[in-house]
């Protein structure tokens, strides 16, 4: 009886780990082929010589996309905020890292301030003040505080803090080489 409990369990907790889990699996199949350092050992080809078909439809859009640090800041943001509706903070960095190696060049900011933007807006979106995932709810319950209305006033900071961010990443010039 305990043995078929325990299994119910333990099977309810796979189910319930694929469905609340399962968007990474296609995220990542798309994300990680388009990568060259990655995409060469997932293909099954030798190192560095994977295709990077992440790399290529952003320099396929690059002319349409302005010359301005502003511009590619938001970007950046917008874009590490919809990676972290998965719940996790770190999930896209290597598309946001390739991403931001793409734009940073022609928008004349940093490439690593880039990066660090959209993975700042993945962790706060992902880690729980625009998405209620993982920690937010363990301190909304140490604090014995509605999960929904610890979101809701956290809101405001969060993305006005990305804002500035992005305002102040946009003014920094890239580093000297």
């Amino acid at each position: 009886m305990a043995l078929e409990h325990c299994a119910t369990h333990f099977v309810d907790g796979l189910v319930h780990a694929f469905k609340a889990m399962g968007i990474i699996l296609p995220v990542a199949g798309f994300v990680y082929p388009g990568i060259p350092d990655y995409s060469g050992s997932i293909l099954g080809l030798e190192d560095g010589t994977g295709p990077a078909f992440l790399f290529d439809a952003v320099e396929s859009i690059q002319t349409r996309i302005p010359d301005n640090g502003l511009f590619a800041a938001f970007s950046m943001i917008l874009i590490g905020m919809l990676i972290g509706l998965d719940g996790s903070g770190w999930a896209g960095l290597p598309l946001t890292g390739g991403i931001a190696a793409a734009l940073a060049p022609q928008a004349g900011t940093d490439t690593a301030t880039l990066a660090a933007l959209a993975q700042n807006a993945a962790t706060w979106t992902g880690g729980g003040t625009r998405v209620i995932w993982s920690s937010l709810i363990v301190a909304a319950g140490f604090c014995r505080v509605p999960v929904g209305d610890l979101v809701r006033r956290l809101a405001i900071p969060v993305v006005s803090g990305l804002l500035v961010a992005a305002v102040a990443a946009s003014t920094s010039p890239p580093p000297s080489p």
